[in-house]
């Protein structure tokens, strides 16, 4: 229990916001004629009508059974109850199209679902069906994801906790909270801890509101990968390898991803050594938040401090593969459906930095930092590692037409949406500006914003086996001259679950992080 106590002491982010769940609002459960037993800790009223699953459970018992009769064959907007304390659950469990269900403990610390002697994979496991909620329960110890939902309208994930005790490792669990190729995606006041890839996850799906949770020790803290209209607001991601991630991968079924927002984050000290594997594998330990082939993307107001290696990272894909020559042979299906290895438009402003890029590591960047960390870079002399580091390779590229044969991949639907491989347009470029420098004295100076390639093709230079050699360009980051651009703001993310709207356009139209 001292993971997620320790972590949720950190930060009001998890915990109730005195909004939730309160005599009906926001889809508690109480209804006209029926009486109110008793109140999670977040506030969620539990009726007498309620499903109660093995309520007289004690501590250690294996309510397996109970917990899958009672998520069988349910009728339409049930409300299930768990019983107060840990207890074991030996097998996956399994829900299947469920309409308008609320499963929900008593509270976060309250009811404990403990997965450690599962012979099954995921813990808690939803397939298909339309506004699904889960909440006010932790998840422990299963051996692949904690909570997963598939092909799910409407999933909201509240008040709950994923977390694998004792150190982050290999062998622990990939995924904490985990809904994928879904529509109306919600997760909020939930705690992520000791995940082995992310802790909370959101791919392939759309329209996806991620606010006020604590992501703590896992690889990646917060995850969007291939998914549209995301915002990722009021979070607090610390101590993970890398604090909050956009990610396009190639070959997956929803192609590509974007519009989205990072904004209004706690994303500090996030330099746990990484244990992953695939692609998260890749996300140098100390990285704040990185942007990894994704485009059409906005990182605003965030608070990003004392992360070793940078505060943000923005790289194409070809830093995982750098063989331009075999991209079509490689990935020709994925790039026909749209997945482009460019980042672009990413809008990186009024962010407040501190005391980042103490202790720059990770392989992938081996020679870079120690280009500019040696006089190697372009100014001729050791210089800190950048706070904002731009890879920079794709849109070189792309300016000097060495990426022209990629638009013969581009599928109609894809060239309609934008994906092309033509020279970098106004709209396309990556811009930082109006960001705050908050490190202290003496050291003020040394917060720089970095591009490993320069984007003009005038300085394409190639080494003897024909590769672009890096450029190792750098300056501070305040009146910087690089990335020194504004874009359109992007547009907010709604989400509607039971015909309530939730995020920006929605419930937290007064949020003051949504004025930003």
């Amino acid at each position: 229990m001292t993971a997620i106590s320790s972590g949720l002491a950190l930060t009001g982010c998890g915990g109730d916001d005195g909004k939730d769940g309160q005599d009906g609002v926001d889809g508690a459960s109480v209804s006209a004629g029926s009486q109110q037993l008793d109140v999670t800790t977040s506030g969620f009223g539990i009726p007498e009508d309620a499903i109660f699953v093995a309520p007289d459970a004690v501590d250690g018992d294996d309510i397996t059974d109970a917990l899958a009769a009672a998520l069988f064959a349910l009728p339409d907007d049930a409300l299930v109850v768990l019983p107060k304390g840990r207890f074991t659950v030996s097998q996956t469990i399994t829900v299947n199209s469920a309409s308008g269900l609320t499963v929900t403990g008593y509270g976060i610390h309250e009811t404990i679902l403990d997965f450690s002697q599962s012979t099954g994979d995921d813990a808690i496991r939803f397939q298909g069906g339309v506004d699904i909620t889960i909440r006010d329960l932790g998840v422990y110890e299963a051996p692949k994801n904690g909570i997963k939902a598939t092909n799910v309208n409407g999933i909201r994930m509240a008040y709950t906790a994923t977390v694998w005790e004792g150190a982050l490792e290999a062998n622990n669990g990939a995924y904490g909270l985990y809904p994928l190729q879904s529509q109306n995606v919600l997760m909020e006041h939930n705690y992520a801890y000791g995940s082995a890839d992310a802790g909370i996850y959101v791919g392939q799906s759309n329209n996806i509101v991620v606010r006020n949770n604590t992501a703590k020790n896992n690889v990646a803290g917060i995850e969007i990968e291939n998914s549209t209209m995301a915002d990722v607001y009021n979070n607090l991601a610390v101590g993970n390898s890398g604090g909050i991630l956009a990610f396009d991968l190639p070959g997956l079924e929803q192609a590509y991803g974007g519009n989205v927002r990072i904004f209004n984050n706690e994303v500090y000290a996030n330099n746990a050594a990484n244990v992953g594997s695939g692609a998260v594998g890749i996300v140098p330990p100390g990285t704040g938040v990185l942007v990894f082939a994704t485009s059409d993307v906005e990182i605003y107001n965030n608070r990003i401090t004392d992360n070793d290696t940078a505060a943000i990272e923005i790289a194409s894909y070809f830093l995982a593969d750098s063989d331009v020559a075999n991209y079509p042979a490689n990935y020709g299906a994925t790039m026909t459906n749209g997945w482009s290895p460019l980042v672009k438009n990413v809008y990186m402003h009024n962010n407040t930095i501190a005391r980042n890029s103490t202790n720059p590591q990770g392989v992938l960047l081996a020679d870079i930092i120690t280009g500019y960390t040696t006089s190697a870079n372009a100014t001729g002399m050791p210089q800190t590692f950048p706070a904002i580091m731009y890879g920079g390779i794709g849109e070189l590229l792309s300016n000097a037409g060495q990426l022209a044969g990629f638009d013969a991949l581009v599928g109609p639907e894809a060239q309609a949406d934008g994906v092309d491989y033509d020279a970098y347009a106004a709209a396309d470029l990556i811009c930082a500006n109006s960001n705050i420098n908050a490190n202290p004295a003496p050291d003020y100076n040394e917060v720089n914003t970095g591009l490993v390639f320069s984007t003009n093709p005038a300085d394409l230079t190639v080494d003897g086996a024909g590769n672009p050699v890096p450029n190792l360009l750098i300056d501070p980051m305040v009146n910087n001259t690089y990335l020194n651009c504004t874009q359109n703001r992007l547009a907010p993310a709604s989400v509607n679950i039971g015909n309530k709207v939730y995020g920006c356009a929605g419930d937290d139209l007064a949020e003051a992080a949504c004025s930003l």
